[in-house]
């Protein structure tokens, strides 16, 4: 806050309009407190040092209405309110020291406690993880499992984008780019595996599997149809236990009524999960989950309470096309060419039974450049020694058995 300066008379009419830097000075206040301010007082917004928290700020209806015919944030002088961006006037910044130990010290806020937010070994409540034996690989060194991600989107609420800056509303650019991976990406890289018989597994949208054309390619691939949530613009994370239970029930339901058969492979939308999400899973039927990404090699996770077991098959982010293509830019054959050679170095390296699961969008890795650079990078990884292209499910089936 600094004191008011438009009354002072050792002050020019320049110097009037601005703040005194010797008569600035910044204050904490608790929270449940308030302040008035003296007519004149030059003030910033209020920021929390601490939690969240809620800041009312009560003005004149005059001064509401100033600020409300503001188009953006910018320096103003009318309607009783006289605003000003400090950088067009002064050539120094002004710093204060971190209030928070400040604060913690005289207990105006609790001191922040760690917690385990996805229980105590990072994989769910009440779920440990197991390690187990590569025995199952035989002599596979690396199990490739191409993941066809088949989604929608809700109305309105975007999405990933080619062309990000596109923001009005409504949005037709990016919604059909999109749109474009079901009608003609999904298509296109079933044929491509079909050519290459080479297994896949697809995680779905059961929002997704009611569109006929998605169904009927679905349905014709030959592929494991896994399960997506409903759609990918709504996550599990701000779910109760009770909505999530019913969300996982209705997603598998409308997936087994449009494609006919029950997933038993699950990805959630987003990695958008709670900490019950994986017992929720495998109490609902899931074989298979594919939201961890911190290993190369699958693992169980153990229901302490009902000693049930789900295979994670780690989803990798490095050979995702979200990694390489929307977030590193790679053009069409870096992007096939980074998946061969992660594959090449882990075939290279001692040990079996290492899995790469290859995240793929219909509308990313379904375009044609990339589904040609695709194919040539499957066809040479289908014959190099110690590979082997699997189905999610499969690699399950393989595990089991050893079991």
């Amino acid at each position: 806050l600094g004191e008011p300066t438009h009354d002072r008379e050792d002050l020019d009419e320049k110097h009037r309009a601005q703040p005194d830097p010797k008569k600035v000075k910044a204050f904490i206040i608790p929270a449940g407190c308030g302040i008035i301010l003296k007519l004149g007082t030059w003030h910033d917004f209020p920021v929390s040092t601490g939690p969240p928290v809620s800041a009312f700020i009560l003005n004149t209806e005059e001064v509401v209405e100033a600020l409300a015919s503001m188009p953006a944030p910018a320096p103003m002088n009318h309607g009783d309110c006289f605003k000003l961006r400090l950088a067009d006037h002064w050539d120094f910044t002004m710093k204060f020291p971190d209030p928070r130990p400040f604060v913690q010290k005289l207990g105006l806020v609790r001191e922040p406690i760690a917690q385990p937010l996805m229980g105590p070994e990072g994989y769910g409540l009440n779920m440990k993880r197991e390690e187990i034996s590569s025995a199952w690989a035989g002599n596979a060194k690396v199990f490739v499992v191409p993941v066809v991600n088949v989604e929608v989107f809700k109305p309105g609420c975007g999405g990933p984008g080619i062309q990000p800056h596109l923001q009005s509303v409504p949005e037709v650019a990016n919604k059909g780019w999109r749109d474009y991976g079901n009608r003609r990406g999904l298509q296109r890289l079933a044929a491509m595996f079909q050519r290459l018989e080479i297994p896949a597994t697809a995680v779905i949208n059961s929002e997704a599997a009611k569109l006929d054309y998605v169904a009927q390619a679905l349905k014709g691939s030959g592929w494991e149809l896994g399960a997506h949530g409903s759609n990918n613009s709504s996550g599990n994370a701000k779910m109760t236990a009770a909505e999530e239970e019913a969300h996982f029930k209705q997603c598998l339901d409308d997936l087994d009524g449009s494609l006919g058969s029950r997933p038993s492979t699950w990805l959630t939308p987003g990695f958008s999960i709670t900490e019950r999400t994986p017992s929720i899973a495998q109490a609902a039927g899931v074989k298979v989950f594919l939201d961890f990404v911190d290993d190369e090699v699958p693992f169980d996770v153990v229901n302490t309470e009902t000693g049930a077991r789900m295979l994670c098959l780690p989803y990798c982010m490095e050979t995702n096309d979200f990694s390489l293509v929307l977030t590193k830019n790679m053009d069409a054959r870096q992007y096939a060419q980074t998946l061969e050679d992660h594959v090449r170095q882990l075939a290279s390296e001692p040990g079996v039974g290492k899995v790469v699961c290859m995240g793929m969008h219909t509308f990313v890795a379904g375009t044609p450049a990339r589904t040609l650079a695709l194919e040539e990078c499957f066809g040479k990884l289908k014959n190099l020694p110690g590979v082997q292209f699997a189905t999610a499910a499969q690699v399950q089936s393989l595990v089991r058995k050893l079991s």
